[in-house]
């Protein structure tokens, strides 16, 4: 009689050493990425001597303006919504948004993604479309709106985004090689065969 092969367990996948290492990799490159980001200054103003002295500094620090965040989470809804407004005047200019910050990138953090990208390859391993276009394929430095790179949303068709809202793209320019990346924003066509058997 043939042996009989013993069945894979439900909801293990094989190589999960590889995807440990994977994950510990962007991990790391995300976390020594984060280390180099400016932290917003502490310092205190010298207490100036006088008879008004200590209630001057009240005031000055009353005044002072709070300090905004650096990564917004509305980039793309912003960027989108700026180039909507002057689609229909000039349909076919891109409206660039620059940077609050130039941030240096990391070294190592670019030898990690680097280390990375080497072994999804090397071990057929597909990564995750968040984690793959979150890194630059010229530099393999990590793409931080504001930071790094830069968000826009592009729309070349005759009218814009109000007539054409299907056709926005997603452009990304990294801040270090200049390099750009295009990502449509409309979701894929099902295939012929599924739409024929909705419509018939």
């Amino acid at each position: 009689m043939a042996k009989v092969k013993a069945q894979k367990r439900p909801g293990k996948t094989g190589q999960s050493h590889l995807r440990a290492r994977i994950a510990f990799l962007y991990k790391a490159s995300t976390y020594l990425q984060a280390t180099s980001l400016p932290k917003p200054s502490t310092d205190k103003k010298p207490n100036h001597a006088g008879p008004h002295g200590s209630h001057a500094l009240l005031q000055e620090h009353d005044e002072e303006p709070t300090s905004q965040p650096l990564f917004s989470s509305k980039v793309a809804s912003d960027s989108k919504n700026s180039t909507t407004d002057n689609a229909f005047f000039a349909p076919n200019h891109l409206q660039e948004q620059q940077p609050t910050h130039h941030v240096p990138v990391s070294k190592l953090s670019r030898n990690l993604a680097s280390q990375m990208r080497g072994v999804s390859l090397k071990s057929q391993l597909r990564l995750p479309h968040d984690i793959k276009r979150s890194i630059c394929k010229v530099c393999d430095s990590l793409l931080i709106p504001n930071a790094t790179c830069v968000e826009t949303v592009e729309n070349a068709s005759r009218g814009g985004s109000k007539k054409k809202p299907w056709a926005d793209v997603r452009v990304v320019r990294c801040n270090s090689c200049g390099s750009i990346k295009r990502f449509p924003q409309t979701k894929k066509q099902e295939a012929k065969s599924l739409r024929s058997a909705r419509s018939g």
